[in-house]
């Protein structure tokens, strides 16, 4: 085959562009110290970085959660360790007020400063972290308590159950879950699981008798006639046949209307707030006030009763429910202190996990600088002698010098 100077020259060109891009490539790495900058440069490492990446903003945002979980527990430990030295303060007061032989200005000063102490305990019970009260349930932006002519008064809604799930038992008349959405609970309404009957389904007039029964089988809220394809219809609440407006559940049925006679369950949770930790691994920590202060309260302002009555006998009687009360105290500084350990234990292992799966990744994408930089020399090198061999392979013609 005959060699023509072009054939030479083209070849050389061809060989220089592809030393000048491994070259380029070289310093490309070393100005980003990434390995794999696009997807081409290497697919499986690339797809594995990205998958890397993903999880280590998982772990970011569950340590975020874990470090935010603390702080509010943290909070509520606060609260209940004043809460404890409070009543341990006033149970020594109620020894004191129990000696028959005070007078009623001793009494009235031990009153006096029961009062406070009350007054300060609303102000535990209604403690708030990061804008939030820590003893409400889901309602964080409103009080658990307050104080109305001396005497203290929960919000009605802690005790109402807002997370609601409906569970399908049989039947056509319930086929979905969300055919039946709780929207409205009555003030009576308990933790607990309740069933919907529906019976006398009319397909003309679309209308049906729905009845719901309590765990035990008793009748808490019944209609007949129901609109089963009206929004927002109310089931108003009978108890053995007496109507009781404290039992009213709002269904809405309008987006899923009801076609046939059926069963099925609502099963109402407390409204306790959750932190997700990681992976199917959820914590509560929060503390229904009416669960824990609402016995203090009346504990104390019992005991208040019992000072203006003068009754020596009575106020004994009231040690043991301080005591309780205390008990109960030291019962939930044990439940948080055994949350708090348990995330301190999840914030480690997320900090473990999060220095393994960086390393990962700079093992996946990053370059050995040390390695890039001698192979640049080489290369700089190799690009060196081809343009130095390339001078004299290209010989200059006439055109190179009427330019």
């Amino acid at each position: 085959m005959r060699i023509t100077q072009v054939m030479i020259n083209e070849a050389f060109m061809r060989n220089l562009t592809n030393n000048l891009k491994r070259m380029s490539d070289r310093e490309d790495m070393l100005s980003s110290t990434k390995r794999v900058r696009k997807p081409s440069d290497d697919p499986v490492s690339a797809v594995l970085a990205m998958r890397l990446r993903n999880t280590l903003s998982g772990i970011e945002q569950y340590t975020k959660n874990v470090n935010d979980a603390l702080t509010w527990l943290k909070s509520t430990e606060t609260a209940l360790t004043n809460t404890n030295d409070i009543l341990q303060r006033i149970r020594e007061l109620t020894v004191k007020a129990s000696n028959g032989t005070l007078t009623a200005d001793d009494r009235q000063t031990i009153l006096d400063e029961i009062s406070q102490l009350k007054e300060q305990l609303v102000q535990e019970a209604n403690a708030s972290y990061n804008n939030r009260y820590l003893f409400g349930g889901y309602i964080t932006d409103e009080k658990p308590f307050e104080m109305v002519d001396g005497k203290i008064v929960s919000n009605t809604k802690l005790s109402l159950p807002y997370s609601v799930s409906v569970i399908t038992s049989g039947g056509t008349g319930i086929t979905k879950a969300e055919q039946i959405n709780v929207n409205s609970l009555g003030s009576s309404v308990k933790v607990g699981v309740y069933s919907i009957v529906v019976t006398n389904y009319d397909s003309a007039a679309n209308t049906a008798d729905i009845e719901i029964l309590d765990a035990e089988g008793n009748t808490v809220a019944k209609s007949a006639g129901v609109s089963t394809n009206s929004d927002n219809q109310t089931i108003s609440g009978e108890i053995s046949g007496t109507p009781d407006s404290s039992w009213d559940f709002v269904l809405d049925l309008s987006s899923y209307p009801i076609a046939g006679n059926g069963t099925g369950e609502i099963k109402l949770t407390a409204g306790s707030i959750k932190y997700n930790l990681g992976l199917s691994n959820d914590m509560d920590v929060n503390i229904i006030g009416t669960d824990f202060f609402a016995k203090i309260f009346s504990t104390i302002e019992s005991i208040e009763t019992d000072i203006n009555n003068d009754d020596a006998t009575a106020l004994s009687n009231r040690l043991a429910d301080i005591d309780g009360n205390i008990s109960d105290a030291l019962k939930y500084l044990s439940q948080v202190g055994a949350k708090t350990n348990r995330l301190e234990n999840t914030k480690s292992r997320l900090d473990t996990n999060y220095t393994d799966y960086t390393e990962l990744l700079s093992n996946t994408e990053d370059v050995d600088i040390a390695k890039t930089i001698m192979e640049l020399k080489m290369d700089e090198n190799v690009y060196m002698a081809s343009l130095a061999v390339g001078a004299k392979i290209i010989q200059p013609t006439l055109v190179d010098f009427l330019s």
